[in-house]
């Protein structure tokens, strides 16, 4: 299938049905929203909902256009739950609030690659990434580079890889990760590996 990459772009309700529909009608793999400025957000997600629609469209990126309202985030968050096609995320470069927003509203188990790096991600005790990881789902690559995690994050995320078959690709650099974290990441790894 088709990749559809929307960058730099203003894009009002008008425009965006009409993206949208084509994505419904035609063989598009992956669609990409990167850095758009929407006129109408809110009504942007909603067509997005219909988009999300089609069987052949397994693959979204939404990255560095954050959502700025609790609503809209909410609707985002349904539209994405909804989504029985989407297997792959990159929601990048949005913000820590939406993130989290998305980690505790969304399924992630039957997705095969979630990308959340440059969110400024914070766990602050929060177990949605390890809970996911634990739960060995067909993740096989899972992005958290580029965020805030720390020692204590580091720490619960290699203590859910234990009985983890699917990873195989997991980013943690340019985190507040210090040699701790490191360590206590390696030595899972390493207990996977043998």
């Amino acid at each position: 299938g088709v990749e559809l990459c929307l960058e730099c772009i203003e894009l009002d309700e008008v425009v965006m049905r009409q993206i949208c529909h084509q994505i419904r009608q035609r063989n598009i793999r992956k669609v990409s929203f990167d850095n758009n400025e929407f006129t109408n957000m809110q009504g942007a997600i909603i067509e997005l909902e219909n988009a999300l629609q089609s069987p052949k469209l397994n693959s979204l990126e939404w990255r560095t256009n954050p959502i700025e309202s609790v609503e809209n985030m909410n609707l985002f968050t349904r539209v994405l739950s909804q989504s029985n096609a989407i297997d792959e995320l990159k929601f990048a470069w949005n913000s820590n609030g939406n993130a989290q927003a998305l980690l505790s509203g969304v399924d992630f188990s039957t997705y095969k690659v979630l990308n959340l790096c440059g969110n400024s991600l914070r766990m602050n005790s929060r177990t949605d990434i390890p809970d996911l990881i634990a739960a060995n789902p067909p993740l096989v690559e899972l992005y958290l580079h580029e965020n805030q995690l720390n020692d204590d994050d580091a720490m619960l995320i290699a203590q859910s890889l234990g009985d983890n078959t699917h990873l195989r690709k997991l980013t943690v650099g340019n985190n507040s990760i210090q040699e701790g974290g490191m360590r206590a990441l390696y030595e899972a790894v390493n207990d996977t590996l043998t």
